[in-house]
C-alpha cells in the first residue's frame, strides 16, 4: 500500500508539480532549491491539502463567499464548494483550513449562531459531492472575535485535534476589538477550564464609538464595559454539557474530539491551554503523542486617535515573541501561560506578565500588564516552557515536519505570514518567509525576500505572505496569502498562489 501511494505521488509532479508557471524573482529560496508556482489568481488562500493525484486550497472569504477549489493539471482552479452553495450563514468564513482525511475534506470556518454571534464550526464534505455530503461536526465554538477556529489535524487512531484562537489581545476586550465589537458587543474571551480573578479591571484604552470618553471599566473575560470585579471572582469554564450563551469551549486552546462519534461534542476532550493564538498544529512523526503548536504572541496595538497614533489598548503587551510549542497529548491537560505567562525570547523559559520585558514604553493608560488570575489559582499552575522563540510579529503560522532527506528529515518548515503595522505595534514588515527550525529549536530563514521593503514583498507577480506549509512526499506545498496589507492600502484579492519547493538534481 506504503509503494503505490508513493508511485501515486511521484505521479503527480509528472502530470503537474514538475511544470513551470511562475518562479518568483524577489526571493532567495536555501541553496539547492527550486520554487516555481502551480496556481496563481486564488483569493487570499489559507490552507493546501492533498490525496493522491488531487489538490485542493481553502479561501478565506474576504470579499467573496468562503470556498474550496481545487488546482487542475492545466494550472485552472475548478470551485468545489463555496458558502453560496449551501444555506445563508452554514458556511461562513474565514474559512481557515482545509484537511483531507480518510475519503473526507475537513474545514474549519463559522456559521450564524442563534446568539446573534458568528461562531466556529468543523465541517467535512466528499470531494466529489460537497453540497450532498456537507455535515457540521462541531460549532459554537468561540470565534467572534480576533482569533478563530484555526487548523484541524489526525492523530494516529483517527482522533481530530483544533486549535482555537484567543477573542482578544490579552483577555481584555477594548477599543482595539472595534472591528468587531459593535456587531457583537457582548462577545468576550471564555476560559477553557474555571479561572479565578485578581481582580484587576481596566479603563477603556482610548475613546472609540462604544466608549467616546473612554471611561467604562472592563474585567478579563467578560463583556465590554462590564464594571469591576473583585479578587476571588470564578469565571465557569463552557463545556458541552454547560454552554455559556451557547459557546461549548474555551479561547486560546487545542481540544480534540472523535470525529465519527455519533455527537462528536460529547467526545469534546482539552489538551492545551493558555495559547494566544494557536493558528498552526501538526503531530511529530517521529515522537508519537507530541503535537507542535505555533502560537502568535500578544501585541501592543495602535490606532488614530484625534489624528494621531497611540497605543489604544486596554492591556497592551511588548516584547512576547512568538512561539512554537509542544503539547504532549498524553500527559493530561497542559498550560502554556497566557494572559498571565509569556515566554523569553532567547530562552523560551516562561516569563511572568509582571516582568518589565512585557511593559511599553510608549504613553499607554496601563503600561506594565498585571496579573489576571488571582494568587493562589495562579501559583497551582504549570507553564510549559516553548519549544522554540520565532520572530517578534512574524505571525507564524501553519507548518509541517519534514519526513524526506531532500529538506533535512525531522526538521519543521514554518510559514511567517508578516507583520502588520502600526496597529499590532510592529514598526516595520517583518516575517514574510518560510524558516526552518532544527530539533534544537534553532531558527533560519529557508524562503525569504531579497529586501524586507514594500516594493518587494507586495510584488503581485512574486512571493508574498505565505501561510501554509506542506510536504506531499519530496516536495514543499506553499500556500502563499497574497497581497495584503491594509494599513498600506494594498489589497489584491486576486494574488493568492500555490507554490512547490523542491530540491535540485545534482
Amino acid at each position: 500500500m506504503r509503494k503505490l501511494y508513493l508511485l501515486t505521488i511521484l505521479f503527480l509532479p509528472v502530470a503537474l508539480l514538475a511544470q513551470t508557471r511562475t518562479v518568483p524573482s524577489n526571493v532567495r529560496v536555501q541553496g539547492g532549491y527550486s520554487m516555481t508556482a502551480i496556481a496563481t489568481g486564488l483569493s487570499f488562500p489559507t490552507a493546501v491539502a492533498y490525496s493522491h493525484n488531487r489538490i485542493w486550497v481553502s479561501e478565506a472569504g474576504l470579499g467573496t463567499p468562503p470556498a474550496v477549489v481545487e488546482i487542475e493539471n492545466n494550472f485552472n482552479t475548478s470551485t468545489i464548494l463555496s458558502g453560496d452553495m449551501l444555506p445563508s450563514g452554514k458556511f461562513l468564513g474565514p474559512l481557515t483550513d482545509v484537511t483531507f482525511h480518510k475519503g473526507w475534506l475537513y474545514v474549519t470556518h463559522r456559521q450564524l449562531a442563534s446568539s446573534g454571534w458568528v461562531v466556529g464550526a468543523i465541517s467535512r464534505f466528499k470531494p466529489d459531492d460537497p453540497v450532498n455530503t456537507f455535515t457540521t461536526l462541531l460549532t459554537n465554538l468561540p470565534s467572534s472575535g480576533d482569533h478563530y477556529t484555526e487548523e484541524i489535524t489526525f492523530d494516529s487512531s483517527g482522533r481530530a485535534y483544533f486549535s482555537q484562537g484567543s477573542a482578544t489581545n490579552s483577555s481584555v476586550v477594548g477599543a482595539d476589538n472595534d472591528s468587531w465589537l459593535q456587531t457583537f458587543p457582548t462577545f468576550h474571551d471564555f476560559p477553557a477550564v474555571d479561572v479565578v480573578l485578581s481582580g484587576i479591571n481596566y479603563k477603556t484604552g482610548a475613546p472609540f464609538p462604544l466608549d467616546p470618553q473612554a471611561r467604562k471599566i472592563t474585567a478579563p473575560f467578560h463583556r465590554f464595559g462590564s464594571g469591576p470585579v473583585s479578587r476571588g471572582t470564578i469565571v465557569k469554564a463552557p463545556t458541552p454539557a454547560n454552554p455559556k450563551r451557547g459557546i461549548i469551549a474555551g479561547n486560546g486552546t487545542v481540544y480534540s474530539f472523535d470525529p465519527n462519534a455519533k455527537n462528536p461534542a460529547k467526545t469534546l476532550r482539552l489538551e492545551g491551554w493558555g495559547f494566544r493564538n494557536p493558528y498552526g498544529i501538526r503531530f511529530d512523526p517521529f515522537h508519537r503523542g507530541s503535537l507542535f503548536v505555533s502560537n502568535n504572541g500578544a501585541d501592543y496595538r495602535k490606532g488614530m486617535v484625534n489624528d494621531q497614533l497611540q497605543i489604544v489598548e486596554s492591556r497592551p503587551v511588548d516584547n512576547d515573541w512568538d512561539d512554537l510549542f509542544v503539547v504532549h497529548v498524553t500527559k493530561g491537560v497542559q498550560f502554556f501561560g497566557w494572559p498571565d505567562f509569556f515566554h523569553d525570547p532567547k530562552t523560551g523559559k516562561p516569563l511572568p506578565a509582571t516582568n518589565p520585558l512585557f511593559c511599553v514604553d510608549e504613553p499607554a493608560v496601563n503600561p506594565c500588564p498585571k496579573f489576571v488570575f488571582a494568587t493562589r489559582f495562579r501559583n497551582k499552575l504549570t507553564v510549559q516552557p516553548a519549544f522554540s522563540e520565532l520572530e517578534h510579529h512574524s505571525s507564524a503560522n501553519k507548518f509541517d515536519v519534514s519526513t524526506s532527506r531532500s529538506f533535512h528529515s525531522g526538521d519543521i518548515y514554518i510559514a511567517e505570514t508578516g507583520s502588520l503595522p502600526p496597529s499590532t505595534g510592529a514598526d516595520e514588515l517583518v516575517g514574510f518567509k518560510v524558516v526552518r527550525v532544527d530539533r534544537k529549536g534553532k531558527t533560519q530563514d529557508f524562503i525569504v525576500h531579497t529586501s524586507q521593503t514594500q516594493d518587494v514583498i507586495f510584488n503581485p507577480d512574486g512571493f508574498n505572505k505565505p501561510i501554509d506549509v506542506k510536504f506531499m512526499g519530496s516536495r514543499m506545498l506553499v500556500v502563499d496569502f497574497g497581497v495584503f496589507e491594509p494599513a498600506l492600502n494594498l489589497v489584491n484579492p486576486t494574488s493568492g498562489k500555490l507554490w512547490v519547493v523542491k530540491a535540485q538534481a545534482h
